[in-house]
């Protein structure tokens, strides 16, 4: 497995400021032993060529990979829109993966949800089967699994029934978020297994919330939570289409009481207490 971390949000204090953000990403991530960052393939198209270039001797430099994520508005009305925005995913795929040492590409939905009823469940599915296609074969064709991640949008078993409909699509769970739309987060890791090419590895405190009424989800350290990580992991090692590729990637929410630093010490020593890292 291919471990890393999200820099973006509570970690984003522990980098460097007289760095710039992937400079400062990389030299934080490789310290701690990590194996991944994760950045906007988008973000990379915008850059000189050869401000791409520097990037990608630093990822050598520290051998690292970078994740790349795309997010075109999959569902979006505006057709048009999308359309440039595919070709745009397109670019990026034949531009960025090999330079960027790149295991795989990311992606998501976000502003929908499978209870709309304007579109329906079967609709969306049905859209973004139509969508996606062409960006998850070329993906594919460039060695970089394309992977839609639940976003507290789809269940497990949505996504899995779409890459079941969409060649070379992939799932990229994540495993906090199976909270947000209600899942049991080990049934919902059978579900996704067989089609997870990447994970947001994460884990949260969950407890039933009356007034208002609700569903609390408080960040937690790897292991401390209700997700069930150990499980979730064992499942994956053991289910995934590619384990030894399987790009997994610390997603840290704020833990009341420590600072982010402890909390991703903690994560790393999780995870080289699963066997998958050298310290």
């Amino acid at each position: 497995m291919l471990w890393g971390a999200m820099t973006g949000g509570w970690l984003r204090q522990c980098l460097d400021p007289d760095l710039d953000r992937y400079e400062g990403q990389l030299k934080f991530l490789s310290s701690h032993g990590l194996d991944l960052c994760d950045w906007s393939a988008f973000g990379l198209l915008d850059l000189e060529p050869g401000r791409r270039e520097e990037l990608a001797a630093m990822l050598r430099e520290h051998d690292m990979r970078a994740v790349l994520t795309i997010w075109p508005g999959w569902l979006s009305d505006d057709r048009d829109k999308l359309g440039r925005n595919i070709e745009r995913c397109l670019e990026a795929i034949e531009t960025l993966p090999q330079m960027m040492r790149t295991p795989i590409i990311t992606t998501g939905v976000g502003s929908y949800h499978r209870f709309l009823k304007e579109p329906s469940l079967e609709e969306q599915m049905d859209r973004l089967a139509e969508a996606m296609a062409p960006v998850a074969a070329a993906a594919k064709e460039a060695g970089a699994p394309l992977g839609i991640e639940n976003h507290g949008d789809y269940y497990c078993s949505d996504l899995a029934a779409l890459c079941e409909r969409v060649p070379g699509l992939g799932i990229f769970l994540d495993t906090g978020n199976t909270f947000l739309i209600g899942e049991r987060p080990i049934p919902a890791v059978r579900d996704a297994a067989p089609y997870t090419v990447g994970t947001h590895f994460k884990d949260h405190y969950a407890s039933p919330r009356f007034r208002p009424l609700g569903f609390e989800i408080r960040g937690a350290v790897p292991g401390e939570g209700d997700v069930g990580m150990r499980e979730a992991y064992r499942i994956l090692a053991e289910n995934a289409p590619d384990p030894e590729n399987l790009a997994m990637i610390f997603e840290l929410d704020p833990v009341e009481g420590m600072e982010p630093m402890e909390v991703l010490e903690k994560a790393v020593a999780f995870a080289r207490g699963l066997g998958e890292m050298t310290a």
